[in-house]
């Protein structure tokens, strides 16, 4: 009877203990769900990177090329088959048994014998076909490198203008706030002056009218620093609802460099320019297949197995095709000669999505400088304007006036900084600059 009871009690104590062991884990875990992130933008890149989807995809492509390289490859090597098995014959049919009418000796079953052999197959001569068409895996494998080049400097430019948007956003929703508060102090003092007679009733109306807007203008603010949020977390691939404390590097920090140096770089480091260059060497080689076609083929055989074995050399050459293989080869001409074509025409995109970014940029820098002196203009025009309107020498709309100017000069600056920011980043993804 102890030792049950005994038995029970380590049971229960048991439970006790898991119960606890379980509820501390999952209370671990919410605490670290519920803790926010602390980020900067190279951080925010490097979780971006490792996580979406898109550049894993780009990454497959480049294992995929290499994959290629080795299959194109393995066609100089020596192939070699071993084939096993076993033949049943039919017995030989008696004639004189068909003749009377007696067919079955057609379905009788007759020697058996095993089948061995190994054969061996290898490409002497194949008129450069093998080697160019290795050539034009490597250059493939070149392509889908850069490519994955391409989508990183993409992914890195969506992470960065998603990050400053979120600093944009959140830089609108302070200023709205503190607008907020402005005009709740402003109305405090104004019912203490309506009390003394020193203001009318329509002011109080006029600053609770401001106030209500003012209010509403900070709803939506909250709400598109919310939407900001679930941008960047969706395009770094992590939870929507994570919460992020980002770094606020939502500042001017001047980038030299003049248009024509910037196309210079452009040209030298754009992915596109350099798979251009590649698709012309792949044309090339596409070209010599095609012409390889004119040339003799020459393949060493060899074969071994029970009845003996066999060695020979195989040449092959195509004396007529009626005009097919010249025809192939206009094509891949026609095919080389359209690359210059489409290398000028990335040129002119490069170039002006260049030029666009630094004007854009240049723009966004003087904007800067103009909004700086108007927040310092609009502060003191503010403050004065409170000062008057609490000794009774301004109106109320003086008052609300220079506030909504304030507020207009903290904004414009916000969004010069912003603009700046992600026109400079737009200029160096243009640039191919990003690594």
């Amino acid at each position: 009877m102890r030792l049950k009871k005994s038995h029970f009690l380590r049971r229960v104590i048991f439970s006790l203990l898991f119960g606890l062991i379980f509820s501390l884990i999952n209370y671990l875990a919410i605490f670290a769900a519920s803790s926010p992130m602390n980020l900067n933008l190279e951080k925010s890149i490097q979780i971006a990177l490792e996580s979406n989807i898109g550049y894993k995809i780009a990454e497959s492509m480049v294992d995929v090329s290499q994959a290629q390289v080795k299959e194109a490859e393995g066609a100089k090597k020596l192939n070699m088959k071993l084939q096993g098995g076993y033949l049943q014959m039919s017995a030989t049919p008696n004639e004189e048994d068909i003749a009377a009418g007696d067919y079955s000796s057609l379905f009788a079953i007759g020697q058996g014998a095993p089948i061995v052999s190994i054969s061996a197959t290898k490409i002497l001569y194949s008129g450069g076909k093998i080697e160019s068409l290795i050539d034009q895996a490597k250059i493939n494998k070149q392509i889908s490198v850069n490519d994955l080049e391409k989508e990183k400097q993409a992914i890195i430019y969506k992470v960065t203008e998603a990050y400053y948007q979120v600093l944009q956003a959140e830089g609108i929703k302070k200023v709205t706030a503190q607008a907020v508060k402005q005009m709740q102090a402003h109305l405090e003092s104004s019912e203490a002056l309506l009390k003394e007679g020193m203001i009318a009733p329509i002011d109080l109306n006029r600053i609770k009218s401001q106030l209500s807007n003012l209010e509403v203008n900070l709803i939506k603010a909250e709400n598109g620093f919310e939407l900001t949020m679930y941008n960047i977390n969706s395009i770094m691939g992590i939870d929507l609802n994570t919460e992020l404390v980002l770094e606020n590097n939502l500042s001017y920090e001047p980038y030299e460099i003049n248009p024509e140096q910037a196309l210079i770089q452009a040209r030298e480091n754009r992915p596109e320019i350099m798979n251009i260059a590649q698709q012309r060497k792949i044309m090339e080689e596409m070209v010599d297949v095609v012409k390889s076609n004119r040339k003799p083929q020459v393949i060493l055989s060899a074969e071994s197995g029970i009845t003996g074995w066999q060695v020979g050399v195989i040449a092959e050459y195509s004396l007529l095709d009626g005009g097919v293989n010249k025809a192939k080869i206009n094509q891949a001409e026609i095919k080389l000669s359209q690359v210059d074509q489409s290398e000028l025409q990335v040129q002119q995109l490069i170039e002006f999505e260049v030029r666009s970014a630094y004007l854009n940029m240049k723009e966004a820098e003087k904007l800067i400088k103009v909004a700086e002196e108007g927040i310092k203009n609009s502060q003191e025009s503010f403050r004065i304007a409170q000062l008057k309107y609490n000794e009774g020498i301004a109106t109320n709309t003086e008052v609300i006036d220079a506030q909504s100017t304030l507020i207009e000069a903290e904004t414009n600056h916000l969004n010069a900084l912003y603009d700046y920011n992600i026109n400079r980043a737009a200029l160096v993804k243009a640039m191919g600059m990003y690594n």
